[in-house]
């Protein structure tokens, strides 16, 4: 993982990405060995290019009440991005940086082996769905049954929901309070080792 990270780091494949402080990349944050990947759109601001941290600060904070809730430590879980670099002023992510950046998630996801992979957003959902060539359950509360990919197609349990960020928009403390409380079951089945 720190030779993919370093590779990450270094990466120069995407025109106008990965400029220090601008459109800065970082490599996936957390345990190698978690039951549980988060996987995210692309890097946020300047808080996750400078603790090279994603989902730092903002939106994250609803991770980090998650894992709050979940009794687990924010280290605890594998947290990465479809494209690792910040796209300039926000915007959405070209199909190029998608693309460019597809072997970095897949090598990132076969070393820490999850049971359990969750796509934040849109853009999340589409690059797992096309790795792992099966489509993602959406996550619900209260959390149904992790189960794992086909026989003929192995892998984790695959599930999706909303990015975070667009929670936070919405100004709904019930629709908040589910959004937290449904990963935080996610998490738990996972490192329960309830995936079936």
């Amino acid at each position: 993982m720190a030779v993919l990270a370093a590779t990450i780091k270094a990466c120069r494949l995407c025109p106008g990405l990965n400029v220090a402080g601008e459109t800065e990349s970082a490599p996936g944050y957390g345990a190698v060995d978690s039951p549980v990947a988060l996987v995210g759109q692309s890097l946020c601001g300047k808080l996750c290019m400078e603790s090279q941290i994603p989902f730092t600060g903002g939106s994250g904070a609803l991770l980090d009440e998650s894992f709050k809730q979940a009794g687990i430590a924010k280290r605890d879980v594998f947290i990465t991005n479809v494209v690792h670099c910040h796209p300039p002023q926000n915007r959405e992510s070209l199909n190029s940086w998608v693309s460019n950046c597809s072997p970095y998630l897949s090598l990132e996801l076969k070393i820490v082996q999850p049971r359990v992979v969750i796509g934040l957003g849109q853009d999340a959902k589409v690059a797992l769905e096309r790795l792992y060539g099966r489509q993602a359950q959406k996550l619900q509360r209260p959390c149904q049954p992790l189960g794992l990919g086909p026989a003929d197609r192995p892998g984790p349990a695959l599930l999706f929901t909303e990015h975070p960020s667009w929670i936070k928009r919405q100004h709904d403390e019930q629709l908040t309070d589910q959004y937290v409380t449904s990963l935080a079951d996610a998490y738990t089945a996972a490192f329960r080792g309830g995936v079936t």
